[in-house]
C-alpha cells in the first residue's frame, strides 16, 4: 500500500481553520494545515446551508471498515524531514491481548517530539502510551476512543513560531472497500440518499500554555474524509470541524491546499461546527469556553447536501472533473489532533458510524 506523504504549510494572517496537507491521485495526506479562518467562509463559492433530507432508509450500509478495531493499529514513525518527510510502521497493536491481523488503521504521531512508539510504557491492553501525555486508547466495551496528546514534549518550554511543525495525534485508514478482499470495490457512498455521519464526542482535558512570542496557538480537533473520482483524479479533502479553541461555532471553509511548491492543490471543503453541531443542542463550548464537564455530546448529520455543495463550489472553481456525485466515492478517512502551540488535550469519541442509505 501507498503511505501518505504528509507536508507542512506557512499560514497566512491569523491562520486558518482545518489543517491539510498534500495528497496524490490515490492516497490521501494530512488533515489540512493551510486552515481556514474561523469567522468566515474563505471562498466567493456557494456557502448557503445545504437542505437537509429525510427519505426512505432503505440500502443501509456501514462504510467504515474495522469500527471495532479488531484488526489492530499500525504504529507509525515520526516523519524523516532530512529523508523526504519519510516514515515507517514501527509496530502494531492489538486492542484485544492478540495480535495485530491485517490493521487497516494507523497511528500517526506526525511532529510530536519524542516517538511515542520508541517510549511506549506497559499499559492496559486497550492503551498505547508514553506514559507522559500522549496516548491513543480504543476501549471495545464502550466502543470509545481517546486521543490524548501534550505538545509541550514538542515545544520544550519554547514558542511556537512560523514555520513550526504542527504536532499531531490522530488515527487514519485510506481503503474504504466493501470487503477487506484486494479486488474488492469501493462503496460508492457519495451518490446515497443519505450519508449519515454519527458519534458521540467530549472533551475531558483542555489546558493552554501561553508563552511569550507563540506566533498563533491553534488546538484544532478534525475529522476529514478522502473524496475521490471513480474514473478521474479527483480527490477533496471533505471534514468536520469538531474543535477549535480560536473560536465555537465555525462558518464553512473552502479552499485549496496550498502555501508552498509542493503543495497539492487539492480542495479542502470544511463543514462549520454552527452546522455540524446544528442538531445537537450545544457544542463543546460552554459560556464561551472549552467544556471539559465530561458530558457527552452526540452528532448526527447527514453528509450528501455538504457533497453536493462540495461539487457545486468545485465545479464553479473548474476544479472537478466529474460531473455528479456518483462519479465520486469515499476511499479513506483521518481524525484527531493537530494542534500548534504547547497544550495539553484529551478528545473522546465513541459510536462512531457512517451509515449510507438508498445508494
Amino acid at each position: 500500500m501507498k503511505h501518505l506523504k504528509w507536508h507542512l504549510f506557512l499560514l497566512i494572517a491569523a491562520l486558518c481553520l482545518p489543517t491539510l496537507a498534500a495528497c496524490t491521485a490515490d492516497t490521501p495526506a494530512e488533515t489540512p494545515t493551510d486552515a481556514p479562518e474561523t469567522t468566515e467562509a474563505t471562498t466567493a463559492a456557494d456557502t448557503t446551508e445545504p437542505a437537509q433530507t429525510t427519505p426512505e432508509e432503505d440500502n443501509a450500509m456501514q462504510i467504515i471498515p474495522d469500527l471495532d478495531f479488531k484488526g489492530g493499529m499500525q504504529l507509525i514513525s515520526q516523519k524523516d524531514h532530512a529523508n523526504g518527510d519519510k516514515f515507517s510502521v514501527l509496530d502494531t497493536h492489538d486492542f484485544y491481548g492478540g495480535s495485530a491481523q491485517n490493521p487497516v488503521w494507523r497511528l500517526a504521531q506526525w511532529d510530536s517530539g519524542p516517538c511515542l512508539v520508541a517510549n511506549r510504557v506497559q499499559s492496559d491492553v486497550t492503551t498505547i502510551t508514553d506514559g507522559t501525555g500522549r496516548a491513543f486508547a480504543y476501549d471495545p466495551a464502550e466502543n470509545k476512543m481517546t486521543f490524548e496528546l501534550d505538545t509541550s514534549l514538542y515545544y520544550q518550554g519554547k514558542p511556537a513560531v512560523s514555520g513550526d511543525y504542527w504536532p499531531h495525534l490522530l488515527i487514519e485508514q485510506d481503503n474504504f472497500k466493501k470487503s477487506l478482499d484486494a479486488d474488492a470495490v469501493p462503496y460508492l457512498a457519495c451518490d446515497a440518499d443519505r450519508l449519515v455521519l454519527s458519534f458521540d464526542i467530549r472533551l475531558t482535558e483542555f489546558e493552554e500554555t501561553p508563552i511569550d512570542g507563540d506566533w498563533v496557538r491553534a488546538a484544532q480537533f478534525l475529522m476529514y474524509f478522502y473524496v475521490k473520482g471513480t474514473e478521474t483524479n479527483d480527490f477533496c479533502w471533505f471534514g468536520l470541524q469538531l474543535f477549535d479553541n480560536r473560536q465555537d461555532k465555525t462558518n464553512h471553509y473552502i479552499g485549496y491546499d496550498g502555501g508552498k511548491a509542493d503543495a497539492s492543490g487539492a480542495m479542502i471543503y470544511a463543514i462549520g461546527s454552527k452546522y455540524v453541531y446544528r442538531n445537537s443542542g450545544r457544542t463543546l463550548y460552554q459560556s464561551k469556553t472549552p467544556d471539559t464537564s465530561g458530558e457527552w455530546v452526540h452528532v448526527e448529520i447527514d453528509l450528501v447536501p455538504y457533497l453536493e455543495n462540495m461539487l457545486k463550489a468545485g465545479s464553479k472553481d473548474g476544479y472537478f472533473k466529474a460531473e455528479s456525485l456518483s462519479e465520486l466515492y469515499i476511499g479513506g478517512m483521518t481524525v484527531g489532533w493537530e494542534t500548534i502551540a504547547t497544550f495539553d488535550h484529551t478528545m473522546e469519541i465513541k459510536n462512531l458510524q457512517l451509515m449510507s442509505y438508498g445508494e
